[in-house]
């Protein structure tokens, strides 16, 4: 009955329960300290392909993707904000900033962050 938003820790469980997904929860202690896993995260999507519920701090996002530039430089994180609502038109949502890939100054300095990591099945069963 709580009007609480929850967090990646609660989408945790609540896959699990619900579904019997398991999870893994990465803790990054501080939005400056994102850019330092990149590695995980993009073996994250390499092996389970999974988004990613990004939550702590002072907000909540989903994580769909992380690139680096072949030519070296930082990662860009493909970025799905939860909150919207509204139509389901893809060019609305990307003109207007709900989904897109940003850089690690999305992550405040100041703030800890949760990432909540499904993990997929060893052998997903066909029918």
């Amino acid at each position: 009955g709580s009007s609480q938003w929850i967090g990646s820790m609660e989408v945790g469980t609540v896959l699990t329960a619900h579904y019997g997904v398991v999870y893994k929860i990465l803790s990054v202690p501080s939005g400056a300290h994102v850019l330092d896993y990149v590695e995980p995260l993009m073996a994250h999507f390499a092996q389970h392909g999974s988004p990613v519920m990004i939550g702590g701090g002072v907000l909540a996002y989903t994580l769909l993707g992380v690139a680096v530039p072949a030519s070296g430089g930082e990662a860009k994180f493909l970025i799905l904000d939860p909150h919207y609502s509204g139509q389901e038109n893809a060019g609305t949502v990307r003109k207007k900033g709900w989904v897109g890939w940003k850089d690690a100054s999305l992550f405040k300095a100041d703030a800890f962050y949760n990432f909540c990591l499904p993990q997929t099945p060893a052998k997903i069963p066909t029918f």
